[in-house]
């Protein structure tokens, strides 16, 4: 294959952490926080999201699409649902206004407009499995910050997180490529 490979992490904090180390939409916990503020069905309401939806858009735009021919990303869905401990109430009102379902879309339109292929992945411990040797521990990350206990590896958990998904992109892992939930859903 001609071109190179890509593995996206689509965050809350950070929009999108990508393989190369590179982190896109910095500001988007910031707009969401504005979007939540703001009056249900009110003016500034709408700016707020229509301010939130453009710099998701010209995020995803950034990305080296001229280079690339594969993109990795997280299979993800049912992140705001749910009553695990730690998705309470406050931890769902936080995250209502985030729109990852929105950064998905674009970057499906933009890969198709692009022809690079878009491969989804297991999200699950992506972002707690060591890149390097491969070892798996909830321990491994602490908030943003990535520290392998086996191999003494550090990195963004972010950054680490898009390393794994390339990995699976390519096959390069010991994980599944695609959840066992989706195989069951398209079959």
């Amino acid at each position: 294959m001609d071109g190179d490979g890509l593995g996206l992490d689509v965050g809350y904090n950070k929009l999108l952490a990508d393989s190369d180390g590179a982190l896109y939409g910095t500001r988007i916990k910031e707009l969401c926080q504005k979007v939540r503020r703001k009056e249900p069905g009110s003016q500034g309401k709408q700016r707020a999201r229509r301010e939130r939806d453009q710099y998701i858009r010209e995020t995803v735009k950034r990305l080296p699409w001229g280079r690339l021919k594969l993109i990795g990303v997280e299979h993800l869905k049912n992140l705001k649902r749910g009553k695990k401990p730690n998705r309470n109430k406050e931890f769902r009102k936080r995250l209502a206004p985030w729109s990852y379902r929105q950064a998905l879309t674009r970057i499906e339109q933009l890969a198709q407009e692009n022809r690079v292929l878009l491969q989804a992945v297991d999200p699950r411990n992506t972002s707690r499995e060591c890149f390097l040797c491969k070892s798996m521990s909830a321990e491994n990350r602490v908030g943003e910050k990535f520290h392998c206990l086996r191999c003494g590896h550090a990195a963004d958990a972010d950054t680490n997180g898009a390393q794994n998904i390339l990995a699976r992109t390519t096959g390069n892992s010991r994980q599944p490529m695609v959840a066992e939930s989706s195989k069951a859903e398209t079959s």
